[in-house]
């Protein structure tokens, strides 16, 4: 018997509601939040976190030993403290986990972390249209009719919010009900819950909320995405890849857990890019710190060392690039350039 073809496999599988075993990297998602030890919830229930866990995993999937993907990341854990951020217990965080501070990270030999202490992690203060704003997003419109005290929002401005402006919408109910709907679809799909539906079957599922033409038409079998599918892909989408890539210590983590490596990244130096802070290098408000930061949030100072030279076009200073290095490039685009030129003009005779 000829073997199956992806295509057939996902016409048969869209029509039988086909199962077939979890694979070892989807079980590892589900276990990520359902084992002994494994991070805190907040505010995803167990079974929504295993949905989301397993989202993640198909959005940035592991590629086994040397290509982690979202589930060594903790991916969830990222997004369960962000849904949470202005609930999280003080042992987790100092202040609403929006903004992560610090100077050093202490990944590349710098003594001590600004970024967290031991499991507890340490935010900048929200300014009362900062936190009223966030709690806007993450709430919905009506948290804008409570705003932190000491913030002034005119009536006019707050009446123009859901009619001329567009009103934020929740972005919590956005994760609770889309997870809810992805594992409702899977089970009245191929009868199994999200989490526990092979990785093929979980793609068909993804496709049908994310891909932007066929949302558009109705399935009949499987019956198309549920709306809150359709709405729930970008937000996990975007967040799945700012967990993944973004600094670890948004996910509680003080490594990368080898993900940047996965890209051929080799991460951020002290504290940003290919730069080193020096906090003797310039004063509070002097120098290049002159006319920023608020006063009331931080005053700056030092400033920035490069680490290693820079890729630039000239000889010698250590430049990665030289133009004896780039000559033939510059040759091959010339010499291309005249051919189109010679073509241009037969063409016009």
């Amino acid at each position: 018997m000829p073997e199956l073809s992806r295509r057939d496999f996902l016409v048969a599988a869209l029509a039988m509601g086909a199962t077939v075993a979890v694979s070892p990297r989807l079980e590892a998602a589900i276990r990520h939040v359902t084992a002994a030890g494994s991070p805190e919830l907040f505010y995803m229930s167990p079974a929504r976190a295993r949905t989301c866990s397993a989202i993640c995993a198909r959005i940035v999937p592991s590629g086994g030993a040397g290509d982690p993907g979202a589930t060594e990341a903790h991916a969830v854990t990222f997004i369960d403290r962000f849904l949470a951020a202005f609930e999280l217990p003080s042992v987790v965080a100092d202040g609403p986990a929006i903004y992560i501070r610090g100077r050093y990270s202490d990944r590349n030999g710098h003594a001590g972390d600004d970024f967290l202490s031991g499991a507890r992690a340490h935010f900048l203060p929200l300014s009362g249209h900062q936190e009223m704003s966030w709690r806007a997003e993450l709430y919905g419109a009506t948290a804008l009719d409570h705003p932190p005290a000491g913030t002034f929002v005119s009536k006019k401005w707050r009446a123009q919010v859901g009619s001329l402006l567009p009103a934020p919408v929740s972005i919590r109910k956005a994760y609770a009900d889309g997870l809810d709907a992805f594992d409702a679809y899977s089970k009245s799909t191929f009868g199994t819950p999200f989490a526990s539906a092979p990785s093929l079957e979980q793609d068909v599922l993804l496709a049908a909320a994310g891909n932007v033409i066929l949302a558009q038409f109705p399935l009949p079998t499987p019956p198309g995405a549920p709306d809150a599918a359709k709405a729930l892909f970008p937000l996990v989408t975007v967040h799945t890849f700012q967990a993944v890539y973004g600094l670890p210590e948004y996910r509680w983590q003080h490594n990368d857990a080898g993900v940047w490596n996965s890209v051929a990244w080799d991460g951020d130096t002290q504290p940003m890019g290919n730069s080193i802070y020096d906090e003797h290098a310039s004063g509070p408000g002097k120098g290049p710190n002159q006319g920023f930061g608020d006063p009331h949030v931080y005053v700056p100072r030092g400033g920035y060392r490069e680490r290693r030279p820079v890729s630039t076009l000239g000889d010698g200073g250590g430049a990665a690039l030289s133009k004896k290095n780039v000559a033939p490039l510059v040759n091959a685009l010339r010499a291309q350039s005249k051919r189109s030129a010679r073509g241009k003009a037969r063409a016009k005779r």
